[in-house]
């Protein structure tokens, strides 16, 4: 059996693009440590460092045919990891401005431009979202938002707790904050605030 330790890293890159799966293997194990140690220095985060390391490694393969490096393998994840972590870095700092926005602006009341076309969209946006929830999620939700029923209300009427009620919406809301999330970092802003003012 070949042992494919013993390759370099240029036989490697050569073998990984013919999608050998031993190639591949020996460079995740080969690379991991040094590149997590890297993303770790600079996020300070472990879960951070190992989401980073492995979006590096699922891209590797992922592109790995069409793999073209002008220098050594070792240089190109260690850029390509920098390069992530830098990514990481901006988003999150744009997202707790966003973040920061929304308390201000749930403290002052401040005016919205496009508020109104904003709040439409997301509306349908969300009524699609809140359909996908479970029965029981989706009925609080819906007592809530549409009735404006307190939380002892809606608990009394499906004989639950108030403390389910609210770990319910509090629940129904991290779907949605997640799904928005991944559609779209801006609107995260204003779901939040649709959130709020309905819901909370």
């Amino acid at each position: 059996m070949t042992d494919y330790a013993q390759y370099d890293d240029t036989q490697l890159v050569e073998l990984l693009q013919k999608r050998d799966t031993l190639a591949y293997t020996e460079i995740y194990t080969r690379f991991w440590p040094t590149l997590f140690r890297h993303a770790l220095r600079m996020l300070r985060d472990e879960d951070d460092a190992t989401d980073v390391v492995q979006d590096i490694f699922v891209v590797l393969w992922e592109k790995a045919a069409a793999l073209n490096l002008s220098g050594s393998l070792a240089g190109y994840l260690y850029r390509a990891t920098r390069n992530r972590v830098i990514d990481r870095i901006a988003r999150h700092k744009l997202e707790q401005q966003y973040l920061n926005s929304l308390e201000d602006y749930l403290k002052q009341g401040a005016p919205l431009a496009d508020e109104a076309l904003i709040a439409s969209e997301l509306a349908q946006r969300i009524e699609m979202e809140v359909a996908k929830l479970p029965k029981k999620m989706q009925r609080i939700f819906s007592m809530r938002q549409e009735a404006q029923h307190s939380y002892r209300e809606i608990a009394e009427s499906i004989g639950t707790t108030e403390g389910n009620v609210k770990k319910q919406l509090y629940n129904a809301m991290k779907l949605m904050k997640s799904k928005f999330h991944v559609l779209f970092l801006m609107g995260l802003w204003y779901v939040l605030i649709f959130l709020y003012r309905h819901f909370f």
